[in-house]
């Protein structure tokens, strides 16, 4: 069995899981943001062009291609409201193996219905119970293997290899801002930015429907927190799991929360000024960072994915209410 505890992937690690990828992924433009005057330069790390149009290619993809042909005799399975598995999904097709995903009963159909057609089976469950899923690191259950997007090591170094690629493209970056699902991503990029660059400020960008990390931070310990429903899907968790707080609170400076409505204007932004497809966890950087509450010289936002609803990335650039 593999073992599941976080922990700050080492640099070789990270560059390890890059070479696995590589025939699997795509290393991601970093494009400057378009018709833009402020005090910081803003680049978008557009994960949104990943094969399966989000970043979890990488945390899934180096954890399934690390893991044994006896961990995967069951094939595999995840706890997810969308992104995660689609990306397992997507892996576990190109391996020949069966996917299962628990999905919340608020997950987006459109994410869903995107990994069924990779052949994943879906079944949905109740939200507190999807969440406890999460928190057991599985399914008692299920046989199968089970892949946590947040916590597994392989995950997080895969995750890494974003933050290789942002420090390769603009080596004089001064600020990195990362959306904040469980912590994974965020902690991966941060791991890599550590050692290349330990100057750079990373910084998680929440919203106000449900920013765990900032109530994190200002407790000095994971605390429950009210998630509110809207059209962000992929960012925003009840906690900070606990087995992640000492990952985040030494790899990440600061937090900066935006209202929905500030991530819906990110969302047409980045299409108005880049034509860039975002969903709202995707946007909810470039939010921040238009704030001016977490942006400071070359700041780097990354566009974590692109699976928006077309009903919902409409009503946002005819500015209609969601």
């Amino acid at each position: 069995m593999i073992d599941a505890t976080p922990k700050i992937p080492t640099l070789q690690e990270i560059r390890a899981a890059a070479t696995r990828l590589a025939p699997h992924i795509i290393r991601t433009p970093l494009l400057r943001l378009n018709h833009y005057e402020g005090e910081s330069e803003i680049f978008l790390k557009l994960e949104n062009l990943q094969p399966i149009g989000v970043f979890k290619v990488r945390s899934m993809g180096n954890a399934m291609l690390t893991a044994g042909a006896s961990d995967l005799s069951h094939g595999a399975y995840t706890a997810s409201s969308g992104n995660a598995g689609l990306g397992l999904a997507w892996v576990a097709d190109k391996l020949g193996i069966p996917a299962t995903i628990y999905a919340p009963e608020s997950a987006p159909t459109t994410k869903l219905e995107a990994a069924r057609g990779f052949g994943a089976r879906i079944h949905r469950v109740a939200d507190d119970r999807w969440w406890q899923i999460i928190e057991n690191s599985g399914h008692p259950k299920d046989p199968g293997f089970f892949v946590d997007a947040v916590r597994n090591p392989a995950a997080i170094a895969g995750n890494g290899t974003i933050g290789l690629e942002i420090i390769e493209q603009l080596p004089d970056v001064d600020t990195v801002i990362v959306p904040f699902g469980g912590g994974g991503v965020a902690c991966g990029i941060a791991s890599a930015i550590r050692v290349l660059k330990p100057d750079v400020r990373v910084v998680v960008a929440e919203s106000d429907t449900a920013a765990p990390l900032t109530a994190a931070f200002k407790a000095g310990r994971p605390v429950p927190v009210d998630v509110k429903p809207s059209f962000i899907s992929g960012a925003g968790a009840p906690s900070v799991l606990k087995e992640m707080w000492p990952l985040v609170s030494e790899l990440i400076d600061d937090t900066v929360v935006s209202p929905v409505t500030e991530v819906a204007d990110a969302v047409r932004a980045l299409f108005d000024h880049n034509r860039v497809v975002a969903e709202g966890a995707g946007a909810i950087p470039l939010a921040g960072a238009l704030s001016g509450n977490a942006s400071s010289g070359k700041t780097v936002c990354v566009v974590t994915g692109g699976n928006i609803d077309v009903e919902i990335m409409t009503k946002i650039l005819q500015h209609q209410a969601l």
